[in-house]
C-alpha cells in the first residue's frame, strides 16, 4: 500500500525538487530567456487543459484553469511592492482562493465538463478570478484594506508571506486532497497534492525571482504526466486484479527475444465456484490469484489474459528451467486457505478475525488452477503461436484431472496436490 502510494507521489515529487534546484539558476539567465520562462505557464496550461478535455479529465482541466488564473493575477497584478495596498489585497485573495479551489476540485467527482455541474465549476474558478482582476484593474482593491480581517493583515508585521488565513486555508485545502489521494490512489490526485505543496512553495518564498513561473510550470507538467499515467493505467492494468492486462502482454510480445516460456493459468472451475459462492466472492478469488501469480520468481511476470485466464511470461527461460517455478506458483495458490466471508461478517479485517476463532465452522475452501506452457522453438517461432500451444496444453492439464502443469515438450511427471479437510472445488 505504501509502495502503491509513493508510486503515485513519485514523478510529481521529482518535479517539485527539479523546481528546488533550477529557482537558483533562473535567476541568472538572460532578460530574454527570463522572458521565455516568464510565459511557459500559459502554453503548459492549454496544452493540460486540452488533455483533460481529451481523456474526460475534468478535475485535471479544473486544476489547469486553476493555477493559469492565480498566475495571470501574479503576472499582472504583483510585479512591484507587496507594500502597495492593491498588491497586498491582491496577494492575500490569492494565497485564499489558490488552495480552495484545489480542495474543492480534489473532491468532486468525474461527471464531464459540459454538462450542468461541469460547467458550474469551472464558472465558479473563472468568475472568482475574472472578478478580482476587474476590481484589481479598476485600481479599486487596495480600498478593502481595511476591511481585511486580522488574520490577514498579520503578515504586514512579520516577515513571512503566508498570513494565518491563508495558511488555514491550505491547512484546509489539504485534508480534502489527502483523503482523496488515500482512498481514490490515482495519479489524478498525486498532481493535485503536488500542486498544492507547489502552490505553498511559491507563495512561501515569493522573493524568490522567477519561482512562480517556475512551480506553476512544474504543477502543470506534473498534471500533464499524470493524464498520461492514467490513460496508461487504465489500458494497461487490470482494474480487479491491478496486475498488467491483456494490452500490455501484446505488448510485451514485442521485446521478447530468441528464448522465452509463456504458460497459460486457468482457475479450475471457476464457474462452479461463481454460482455456489456468488460473483463477489469470485472476484476475491481472482484478485487472490492474481496476487500470488505476481510474486512469481524465476524473472517471470503475470498477465491477466481476460476472464479467469492469466498468462505468466518468463523471457530467457526454457520449459524445464521455468518449471520449478510453475509448480511452487500451482502448490502456493492449492495450499492457500481462503476463508469465505459470511454475509454478516464485518468488513473490517480485526472483528473478522476475532469471529473466524470463535466460529470455527467457518468455511474454508482451496483454490486451484490448471497451467499449460510452453517455450519458443523454430517450429513454434512467434509468441501468439506459442500461447496457441501453451493454452493447448492447458486443456491437457484439465483432461488430466486439473490442479497440474502440462508443457508442450518437456514431460515431467505430473504431480497432483493433496488437500486435507478444507472443501476442495478443484
Amino acid at each position: 500500500m505504501l509502495l502503491r502510494s509513493a508510486g503515485l507521489i513519485l514523478p510529481s515529487f521529482i518535479l517539485l525538487c527539479a523546481a528546488g534546484l533550477l529557482l537558483p539558476i533562473t535567476a541568472q539567465l538572460s532578460e530574454e530567456y527570463q522572458q521565455i520562462l516568464t510565459l511557459t505557464p500559459y502554453p503548459l496550461a492549454i496544452i493540460v487543459a486540452l488533455l483533460g478535455y481529451g481523456f474526460n479529465r475534468s478535475r485535471i482541466l479544473f486544476a489547469a484553469v486553476n493555477l493559469c488564473g492565480a498566475y495571470w493575477l501574479i503576472q499582472n497584478g504583483l510585479q512591484t511592492s507587496l507594500n502597495q495596498p492593491d498588491a497586498f489585497v491582491l496577494f492575500s485573495c490569492i494565497s485564499i482562493l489558490l488552495p480552495f479551489h484545489l480542495g474543492c476540485i480534489a473532491l468532486y467527482k468525474e461527471r464531464g465538463l459540459f454538462t450542468p455541474v461541469g460547467i458550474i465549476r469551472l464558472s465558479v474558478i473563472l468568475i472568482s478570478y475574472g472578478v478580482l482582476y476587474l476590481i484589481w484593474s479598476n485600481g479599486s482593491l487596495g480600498l478593502y484594506l481595511a476591511n481585511l480581517p486580522m488574520m490577514m493583515l498579520e503578515m504586514l508585521l512579520h516577515e513571512y508571506y503566508l498570513s494565518q488565513a491563508a495558511a488555514l486555508a491550505f491547512g484546509l485545502g489539504l485534508v480534502p486532497i489527502m483523503l482523496s489521494f488515500v482512498f481514490r490512489k490515482t495519479y489524478t490526485d498525486a498532481a493535485l497534492l503536488a500542486s498544492l505543496l507547489s502552490a505553498l512553495i511559491m507563495l512561501s518564498w515569493f522573493h524568490q525571482p522567477m519561482i512562480s513561473a517556475l512551480f506553476i510550470s512544474a504543477s502543470m507538467i506534473a498534471l500533464a504526466i499524470s493524464v498520461v499515467q492514467n490513460s496508461y493505467q487504465m489500458a494497461f492494468i487490470d482494474e480487479l486484479t491491478c496486475i498488467p492486462a491483456r494490452r500490455a502482454l501484446l505488448d510485451k510480445f514485442s521485446t521478447l527475444g530468441k528464448k522465452y516460456t509463456l504458460a497459460m493459468c486457468d482457475i479450475d472451475h471457476f464457474k462452479k465456484f461463481n454460482d455456489t459462492y456468488g460473483h463477489d466472492v469470485g472476484d476475491q478469488v481472482l484478485k487472490m490469484v492474481a496476487a500470488k501469480l505476481n510474486q512469481v520468481s524465476g524473472g517471470g511476470k503475470a498477465y491477466r489474459y481476460g476472464g479467469e485466464e492469466f498468462t505468466l511470461v518468463f523471457p530467457g527461460k526454457s520449459e524445464a528451467e521455468a518449471l520449478p517455478y510453475i509448480e511452487q506458483l500451482r502448490e502456493t495458490i492449492a495450499n492457500y486457505p481462503m476463508h469465505i466471508r459470511n454475509q454478516d461478517r464485518p468488513d473490517d479485517n480485526e472483528q473478522g478475525q476475532k469471529m473466524r476463532k470463535n466460529a470455527p465452522e467457518t468455511e474454508i475452501v482451496s483454490v486451484t488452477i490448471s497451467i499449460g506452457f510452453c517455450e519458443k522453438t523454430p517450429e513454434i517461432p512467434d509468441p501468439m503461436a506459442v500461447m496457441k500451444k501453451s493454452d493447448e496444453a492447458l486443456y491437457e492439464s484439465k483432461r488430466n484431472g486439473r490442479n497440474c502443469s502440462t508443457a508442450v515438450h518437456y514431460k515431467p511427471k505430473p504431480k497432483t496436490q493433496k488437500r486435507g479437510h478444507r472443501k476442495d472445488y478443484a
